[in-house]
């Protein structure tokens, strides 16, 4: 069943709209966002209330979002806010007036909530199950120690982005400003006591605007061949390089990093320092970074809460669900495919030789092998390049999207090409090349024992006789067509496993 919802959020100068669509209140679908800038929180910490002449904006610009509501026929409304809202004396008459006027119920969000949903969000797309997650805010830090998505311990530190200017504001040398941070946020930070000993196999997560505008610079500087945002490994030397740059750029509100970040650089400078505190007190040499925020971790708990149902373990598969929910060629028998993907790739594990870390790659490429076809169906085998590569997979790691990207192309394989395939070098190998061949000929292969759509084959044995393999398919009804697709399949299959196969 679809139905349609809406979140409006205050996240403290910021008012957002967006508009999902959701399926068996399990799968959701982001359709529009909108935006406007309200100047809340400075007024709240200016005059401890907000003043008249922005309760007039904001409720101006809540008339419209309830009008752009109701054109959409959403009734179902949920209406959040950061905590520090709470901070305005005349908070509890604006609530009033906002239900009054355009019956939005506002939740202002506990900083315990806020903790929660923000690392919610993060976990539910990340590949990291175990470990640490920190969160540079602006107002403070969260530092969470968890196993999948469960919260051992937590501590919240009050000291953030915010504090972080007020010092860089004073007229004191960069180094002894930079000192004076270190000294007061080393201070809450040696008060955690859940910190275990951390090593090379320790995992650490992190997500947030000051996160993601640091792994748009680390790619920039390093030239990393992806711009993909989620699950992008921030090395401690990009880390430091992204630093030195950012620091020689200096403090002033007045600069923006131009298609980096909204920020000013005097904020991202802010929260890359304290950034930085937190990858030297816990001397790591690497962290991931989660491109989810607050809301899609809210999305998640509260607006469609089946989702927190799943196991992490399940959060993958359940990504690549969500896709076929919503964007699924009508015609499509991806599920069957994926399922023969994998069965094919057990089958042959003597033939193939590929280790079990290929196997995301394969799954992800045999659920979505034929998603170039939402673009168009001439060349559609090319076009799911970029429609897997830009896809939202949760749980897996760039470099498996982009196997797998690779993979799908290579269903047919005059689609290699060396110069393109060397572009991400610095990401693949010469192994990774070869592997890609195999999965994208097993993909087709698995394709074609579903040819007619039908569900014909149900499962299927390999023998291996010599120079030729014997696939002997196990139906419930015919399957010629499909014994006959499969067998076209018999020039790539000789090509990249130098076998002929023999489909009965």
């Amino acid at each position: 069943m679809l139905n349609k919802k809406a979140i409006i959020y205050i996240n403290n100068n910021e008012i957002t709209l967006t508009l999902l669509e959701t399926k068996n209140n399990l799968y959701y679908n982001i359709i529009d966002v909108f935006s406007d800038n309200v100047l809340l929180i400075n007024d709240i910490e200016e005059h401890g209330i907000i003043r008249p002449v922005l309760i007039k904006q904001l409720m101006k610009i809540l008339k419209m979002y309830r009008r752009i509501c109701d054109n959409a026929s959403i009734t179902d409304v949920f209406m959040i806010s950061k905590s520090s809202l709470n901070n305005a004396k005349n908070i509890k008459s604006i609530t009033e007036e906002i239900y009054n006027t355009c019956g939005f119920s506002l939740n202002i969000l506990s900083q315990e909530d806020e903790l929660k949903n923000t690392f919610i969000g993060a976990v539910n797309s990340s590949s990291v199950q175990k470990g640490y997650y920190f969160y540079v805010g602006e107002t403070s830090c969260y530092f969470i120690q968890y196993n999948r998505r469960n919260i051992l311990n937590y501590n919240i530190i009050p000291f953030g982005i915010n504090n972080a200017l007020k010092i860089l504001e004073e007229n004191e040398s960069i180094e002894s400003k930079i000192a004076e941070i270190r000294e007061v946020f080393t201070s809450y930070f040696n008060d955690i006591n859940f910190i275990d000993l951390i090593d090379e196999e320790t995992e650490v997560l992190t997500s947030g605007q000051t996160m993601l505008a640091l792994g748009k610079i680390a790619r920039l500087v390093t030239k990393y061949p992806l711009n993909l945002e989620n699950n992008y490994v921030l090395t401690s030397d990009a880390f430091n390089k992204v630093f030195s740059l950012i620091e020689n750029v200096g403090v002033d509100k007045t600069k923006k990093i131009k298609g980096i970040s909204s920020e000013s650089v005097d904020k991202i400078f802010a929260g890359t320092i304290l950034a930085k505190m937190f990858i030297e007190n816990l001397k790591i040499n690497h962290v991931t970074i989660s491109s989810e925020t607050m809301l899609e971790g809210y999305i998640s708990t509260t607006v469609v809460p089946e989702i927190c149902n799943k196991p992490l373990s399940e959060m993958f598969v359940y990504s690549l669900e969500n896709i076929n929910a919503f964007f699924s060629n009508i015609n499509s028998n991806n599920s069957k495919v994926y399922e023969l993907s994998i069965n094919v790739f057990k089958q042959l594990k003597v033939i193939h030789k590929l280790p079990r870390n290929y196997i995301k790659p394969l799954r992800i490429a045999g659920y979505l092998y034929d998603c170039g076809k939402r673009i168009n169906y001439d060349n559609f085998i090319r076009n799911c390049f970029d429609v897997v590569l830009n896809s939202k997979i949760y749980g897996v790691s760039q470099k498996d999207i982009l196997l797998a990207s690779f993979s799908c192309i290579l269903q047919d394989l005059d689609n290699f090409n060396l110069s393109d395939w060397i572009k991400y070098s610095s990401i693949v190998s010469e192994e990774d090349a070869d592997a890609v061949k195999k999965v994208g000929v097993l993909i087709k292969l698995a394709s074609a024992l579903d040819a007619s759509k039908s569900g014909a084959v149900d499962d299927l044995s390999c023998d291996i006789l010599g120079d030729s393999i014997i696939v002997k398919t196990i139906v419930n009804k015919d399957a010629d067509f499909e014994i006959k697709e499969a067998m076209k399949v018999n020039k790539s299959f000789k090509k990249v496993f130098t076998k002929f196969i023999e489909v009965i």
